[in-house]
């Protein structure tokens, strides 16, 4: 029998576990006010009675005329992670060496594992130094998750050159980009980015992505999906995406000062990190002990173990009163972890 890819455990996410949970959770970094009602009646609507266009062509054409690219330009996806293990496969060769600023997403990660590739993580003052030939692929969280950390238009533009020059791809991805201020991504051959407006829209089940790439990168990308990879209710929420911007304009200053609010409290009870995002991370000492306390009141939060910080926990903002019980909570789970 050939050797076969590595049987690895799952990667830990935010979100439900397979055991019960029926309290608040802060470990998801979605828009609390979602779903957005226009997404949610543009999915009711999908035709579920057959199977849709292969080429996937009309929800292309809708994204390409909203960001000012050809439909050429454009791949769908049933979340990020689907992409990303994409990129993966048709871009990272086994042996090959994957170069992420500050830890990268999980399953990007997990991917590169599977691919018997190499994950490098470095810092954002070294990552230009560190792009030499033999690197393959080159990630950033424009904001990172978790810490929110964003790199400025220049930096981007340098990250771009730096990785034409190396013939390496600079995968941006913009997953919780919709909740800071817009920021220009270089538009070169060498720059892939993902984007997954589910967060954004509340609207997190549906698992809406896609991807903006050069036509050469996004046929390969499409050559390794396949038929019908997308549902027709993930579809339509993502042809529906250029006329829902209502509900972002409506709840995302909401969330903002929420979020701002939240950390404020939070300081109180240790070291926040926050750069604007509606979620951060609270330094607590022991991240697992504190996070399986909160679990033990019915509150999950993000223990960031899996991102190296086995100190912290990450904090997604809910509503304000939501928000107030997790203080409390945290306040007595604290005192009973430390005394």
């Amino acid at each position: 029998m050939p050797e076969l890819p590595p049987l690895l455990p799952r990667i830990p996410h935010g979100g439900p576990t397979s055991a019960a949970f029926t309290g608040l959770d802060f470990s998801v970094n979605a828009d609390p006010y979602g779903p957005n009602p226009a997404l949610v009646q543009a999915l009711r609507e999908a035709d579920h009675a057959h199977y849709p266009d292969p080429t996937y062509r009309a929800v292309r054409e809708r994204l390409a005329d909203w960001h000012g690219v050809s439909p050429s330009e454009v791949a769908l996806a049933v979340g990020a992670s689907d992409l990303l293990h994409r990129i993966v496969r048709a871009f990272l060769p086994t042996g090959g060496t994957l170069l992420s600023v500050r830890a990268p997403f999980g399953e990007l990660a997990r991917a590169a594992a599977l691919n018997r590739a190499e994950v490098s993580v470095t810092t954002p003052e070294t990552i230009l130094n560190k792009i030499q030939p033999g690197v393959s692929l080159v990630y950033i969280g424009h904001p990172h998750n978790p810490t929110g950390h964003r790199h400025s238009e220049q930096q981007l533009q340098a990250l771009a050159a730096a990785c034409q020059s190396a013939d390496a791809l600079l995968i941006v991805d913009e997953a919780y980009a919709p909740f800071l201020p817009t920021s220009s991504v270089p538009r070169t051959a060498s720059v892939i980015r993902l984007l997954s407006p589910g967060k954004a829209h509340g609207l997190v089940g549906a698992r809406p992505a896609y991807a903006l790439g050069a036509p050469e990168v996004v046929a390969r990308l499409d050559n390794l999906a396949p038929a019908w990879h997308v549902p027709a209710g993930t579809a339509v929420v993502l042809a529906a995406l250029p006329e829902a911007g209502d509900f972002l304009e409506q709840t995302l200053p909401r969330v903002r000062q929420e979020a701002e609010a939240l950390a404020t409290a939070l300081r109180f009870l240790g070291p926040v990190e926050r750069h604007g995002t509606p979620y951060m991370v609270l330094e607590v000492g022991n991240a697992a002990a504190v996070a399986a306390g909160l679990l033990n009141l019915r509150i999950r939060v993000r223990d960031c173990a899996s991102y190296g910080l086995p100190d912290r926990i990450r904090i997604s903002t809910r509503r304000p009163q939501e928000n107030v019980r997790l203080i409390q909570a945290l306040k007595a789970v604290l005192e009973d972890v430390y005394g």
